[in-house]
């Protein structure tokens, strides 16, 4: 049975509008007295396969997935409880939320809003109906074969198996599997930083994995049924996991050839999903060579958990945010920098911070080391920044802790007279790069080497430098290495925010119309 059915006049042979017909006969009739007080339409096209009678306020644990919950309002102590109770009600994957009107006498606004705000389709009981009579209805409505005589077929009987199998413990891939046996079409779930948590018969590759997430993050998909979206690897129903946070939601997705009236049967999936992101065990410890990870705030210790969930590691969250003990694979740096790039386009105007330390360090070592490459993605530019600790003794490396306004002022301040003229620039950087000779900067340059001495008395003219002065050397040399470091950084942003705008060349546009 789906949720309309408990609303009164949809239940027994005479279907739902818009289903044809297909679930007639599977509810016995309505309940008498049950009154609907919210629901959107894709809403009440969930399964509903059980009831939950609870009466906590924290309910998750005994909450069944695609259930119907009830509740007395015992739990309820002040309006703030509300938006407690049903988050949890909704986060455990129910279908619907049905509140007792006996304690006091109406189902409050505040149960009423926060039902609305997360999505949960909302029945008001009477006094005179009890909760048993509620769920012996239900208990009848979804045993098998119903008003049939027969096992449910086509996408319910898809469903129940799938809850079945949800409460015997049975792996997500697996689930999946039986999802896209009975689709005739592939399934993946991906996690929010793009892990593919089942990457279905043939995983995506690292650049279509970038595509998919980041137009699925775009469909918003997490209010409703499954979205149509075209991306690299073709058209997709993407059917995202909802979250609090937008940049923790998950995605299941399917081929956009998969048979209509299946909603019900992503939603069910979508459960198991939301089973699973809670329930997944943790990873293994790391042996051997270490890397330290450190990141800033609460969304990025989440998102940090994710990017590493597959990784042997250790993670700690702190007040500030998380740091992780990972085994030290050679791309693990690249990995994260490009999982937590994923999250760009949901993270709004938060920035996501972190810094790593050299493989093989350890100890205060290795910890000094991620502070520093943290240090430095504070004081660089960009939403996602992931630094590895490269200190070396440079200059540069001890510069890049200093903001990048300070930074760039300081190389405005010394550069300032020559920025414009990208000759004389050049010519500087050339010079510098091959130890200030004039022969080997002219060889370099393909000019002769009384240009290049002309050059570099214009240089010194404009600058109010000597070249040959120690002090005004190395002011210039760390001036010109700021502006090239900061410039590499500002053309990293244009190439992401390119990447981002919506209807890009490359022809994929965004969600199917």
């Amino acid at each position: 049975m789906r949720v309309h059915d408990l609303l009164p006049g949809r239940g027994g042979a005479h279907g739902s509008p818009g289903d044809g017909g297909e679930e007639a006969g599977a509810a016995p009739g309505a309940i008498p007295g049950l009154r609907v007080l919210g629901g959107e339409p894709a809403a009440l096209q969930r399964p509903v396969t059980g009831t939950s009678t609870v009466d906590l306020l924290d309910p998750g644990r005994y909450v069944g997935v695609a259930h119907l919950v009830l509740t007395g309002l015992a739990w309820r102590r002040e309006a703030a409880d509300s938006e407690r109770f049903v988050a949890a009600v909704a986060d455990a994957g129910a279908s619907a939320l049905a509140v007792g009107e006996g304690l006091l006498g109406e189902v409050p606004a505040d149960v009423v809003q926060a039902a609305h705000r997360h999505g949960l389709p909302l029945f008001a009981v009477p006094a005179d109906l009890p909760f048993h009579e509620v769920s012996a209805y239900v208990a009848a409505a979804t045993a098998p074969g119903a008003g049939t005589g027969a096992r449910p077929a086509g996408h319910d009987g898809a469903v129940q198996r799938l809850l079945r199998g949800l409460a015997e413990g049975r792996p997500l891939a697996e689930q999946a599997g039986d999802v896209a046996a009975h689709l005739g079409s592939p399934v993946r779930v991906l996690s929010a930083t793009g892990r593919q948590v089942v990457p279905g018969p043939v995983a995506l590759s690292e650049d279509e994995t970038d595509d998919v997430v980041l137009r699925a993050a775009r469909a918003d998909a997490h209010g409703g049924g499954p979205a149509p979206v075209r991306s690299a690897v073709g058209a997709l129903q993407v059917r995202a996991v909802a979250a609090e946070d937008p940049a923790e939601r998950w995605w299941v997705l399917a081929d956009a050839g998969a048979p209509a009236g299946a909603a019900a049967l992503f939603d069910a999936l979508a459960g198991a999903v939301a089973v699973h992101r809670r329930t997944a065990a943790a990873p293994p410890a790391p042996h051997g060579r270490v890397v330290v990870v450190l990141v800033d705030g609460a969304c990025s210790a989440r998102a940090l958990a994710d990017a590493l969930a597959d990784v042997p590691h250790r993670l700690q969250v702190t007040s500030g945010g998380a740091t992780a003990v990972a085994e030290a694979r050679p791309d693990l740096v690249a990995l994260l920098r490009r999982r937590l790039a994923r999250l760009q386009p949901s993270l709004g105007s938060r920035r996501l911070l972190a810094g790593a330390s050299r493989a093989g360090e350890g100890g205060e070592e290795a910890v000094a080391g991620a502070r520093r490459a943290l240090a430095a993605a504070r004081a660089a530019t960009g939403r996602v920044v992931v630094l590895e600790d490269t200190d070396t003794g440079t200059v540069l490396d001890l510069l890049r802790t200093v903001p990048a306004r300070e930074r760039t002022a300081f190389a405005r301040t010394v550069l300032g007279p020559v920025l414009a003229d990208a000759e004389l620039l050049g010519t500087l950087r050339t010079h510098l790069r091959h130890g200030c000779s004039p022969t080997r900067t002219a060889h370099a340059l393909h000019v002769h080497q009384n240009t290049v001495r002309y050059r570099v008395g214009r240089l010194e003219e404009l600058l109010g430098r000597d070249l040959r002065d120690v002090a005004d050397l190395a002011d210039v040399h760390v001036a010109l290495r700021l502006h090239d470091d900061l410039h590499d950084d500002l053309h990293d942003d244009l190439h992401d925010d390119l990447h981002e705008a919506p209807g890009d060349p490359g022809g994929h546009g965004g969600a199917a119309q």
